[in-house]
């Protein structure tokens, strides 16, 4: 019998959707990397960028956009928006259904009529949020290994650790409070409600606080200052930031576990 049964079924569970995200992930990654050769030449396209107001680049959370390089191009085309977009999707996700879920479903009770404290049900479900998010790092990291010599992206193998490490991290911190929402509530829609719109409102902190003043300590708050702040694919992750993130999502974890042992089900 296996050591952590809860996890290993919820894998067993998830694995054929796990494939497919893995299958649409890289396959956008090609898709935008094909395209880069052909952006690259074009005069025109580098022209318009540079008049891109700066404003509207942060909001898609892009300090500056040089399309004359492989990690600018990525920078603005993946990883200002849509990579932090999916990775969230995926852990917020699987974060509300595992305890939430399982609960609006009527088989929570089922699964604590086992001898087996509700610690280790958390526990065991955060474990499965690290591993969807080291995946979805691992897809997006060697679908980019290899497409950089196939279209010339020149990438800085520290520089795309980094990011990839970053956004690993970002997924986690807030898979684990959907988790946690969900497991405090038994509701999958309140875990995605708290934790989306957590991540709506960090993410403009983030992006707007080289904008506006007043937001400026505002985002020392946001998981995604810590995740993605400086185009990290261009001029390198700060790796500090990373310890920010662990102490984020253990703080979170921490009172998921305190707070589930002691709530009352019936409630």
């Amino acid at each position: 019998m296996t050591r952590m049964p809860i996890l290993a079924q919820e894998l067993r569970d998830r694995r054929r959707s796990l494939l497919w995200w893995s299958v649409g992930v890289t396959a956008w990654i090609v898709i935008v990397a094909m395209m880069y050769p052909t952006i690259r030449d074009s005069s025109g396209i580098s022209q318009l960028v540079e008049q891109y107001p700066k404003n509207i680049l942060a909001i898609f959370g892009v300090s500056d956009m040089d399309f004359s390089s492989g990690s600018g191009y990525l920078a603005g085309e993946l990883f200002g928006f849509v990579i932090p977009l999916l990775i969230l999707m995926l852990t917020i996700g699987a974060g509300g259904a595992v305890i939430g879920g399982a609960e609006e479903r009527g088989l929570l009770d089922l699964v604590l009529s086992y001898p087996v404290r509700r610690s280790r049900v958390l526990l065991e479900s955060a474990a499965l949020i690290v591993l969807l998010a080291l995946a979805f790092g691992a897809v997006v990291m060697l679908s980019l290994l290899v497409m950089d010599p196939i279209v010339s992206l020149r990438l800085s193998l520290p520089n795309l650790l980094g990011t990839v490490v970053g956004l690993t991290l970002l997924g986690i911190v807030l898979g684990w409070l959907s988790l946690v929402v969900g497991a405090l509530t038994g509701s999958r829609g309140r875990a995605l409600a708290v934790s989306g719109s957590v991540a709506a409102v960090a993410y403009l902190a983030s992006s707007l606080a080289q904008l506006v003043d007043v937001l400026r300590p505002a985002r020392l708050l946001s998981p995604f200052w810590y995740a993605t702040s400086g185009s990290p694919l261009v001029s390198g992750y700060t790796w500090w930031y990373g310890l920010v993130l662990l102490a984020m999502a253990g703080f979170v974890l921490f009172i998921g576990v305190v707070r589930f042992d002691r709530r009352d089900l019936a409630g």
